[in-house]
């Protein structure tokens, strides 16, 4: 399966749509630190970051919390939606089918793929909002919307425990839109029915009449990668979520194993 790991990364390495979709990550990092600078004076802002506005740590943590439920997402939808779909359209999936490649095989390996395409999309963009956050602001100790007052060392944790929810969260992403994408024949509809379902998904749970309802929704459990603010921060929450996820995981690949998209 590593040899199908290796094709597949090098096919998305000659793609374009991957190179620009790290660069736009890489300016949308900046454009945070940019407008954090212009609104981190607003005392509205305060009891959603933190008290020590001025902080570098701050940006990445506000990138990471209004990035994981729209931003991360849309991203990973375009590169695992196009996955197999993608190669369908342009009839090198037959191709690899008639040379004796387990299909299988070639879909947890762009299941691999993606899941380190999510990895890679959260570090960029938070590398790039932690540098510009660093030249805007520096990185220093400072107070927490909880009021406790936190290290440069707990900053560091807390961005760490954020990066490792976010991910968790876009694999599920992943796995969904490669399901998608296994079930499609054209990219563009695997794409549009991967991020309408997220969409629907997302709308739904802010309904009040579906309250009771809307945990059984993944999405819903993208913002708990706020509690993490809390500090120390809320693991019930988190734990939560992270099983919620799991569950998704294995609903998911029973789903594919059930319905046997690879007939072609």
């Amino acid at each position: 399966m590593w040899t199908y790991v290796k094709w597949e990364c090098r096919r998305q390495f000659r793609l374009v749509r991957f190179w620009g979709s790290l660069f736009s990550l890489v300016l949308l990092g900046a454009l945070f630190a940019y407008g954090y600078s212009q609104m981190h004076g607003q005392a509205a802002v305060m009891d959603y970051v933190g008290r020590g506005l001025a902080n570098g740590f701050f940006v990445p943590i506000l990138a990471l919390i209004m990035s994981t439920s729209i931003m991360l997402p849309f991203f990973v939808t375009l590169f695992s939606a196009d996955s197999i779909a993608g190669e369908r359209q342009l009839g090198t999936w037959a191709t690899l089918l008639t040379h004796g490649v387990n299909p299988w095989s070639a879909f947890w390996a762009k299941w691999l793929v993606g899941l380190g395409y999510g990895i890679l999309a959260t570090v960029v963009l938070s590398g790039s909002s932690l540098m510009a956050g660093f030249l805007l602001f520096g990185l220093h100790g400072s107070a927490l919307p909880s009021g406790i007052n936190a290290a440069p060392g707990d900053f560091w944790r807390i961005l760490m425990m954020m990066m490792g929810y976010a991910v968790a969260g876009l694999a599920v992403v992943s796995t969904f839109a490669l399901i998608v994408s296994a079930f499609s024949r054209h990219a563009v509809s695997a794409i549009m029915v991967t991020m309408g379902s997220l969409i629907v998904l997302a709308m739904l749970g802010d309904l009040p009449f579906l309250t009771r309802v809307r945990d059984l929704f993944f999405t819903s459990y993208f913002s708990r990668i706020s509690d993490v603010l809390s500090y120390p921060p809320n693991g019930a929450a988190l734990w939560h979520g992270l099983v919620v996820y799991a569950l998704y995981m294995v609903f998911f690949s029973a789903l594919v194993l059930w319905f046997q998209p690879f007939r072609d």
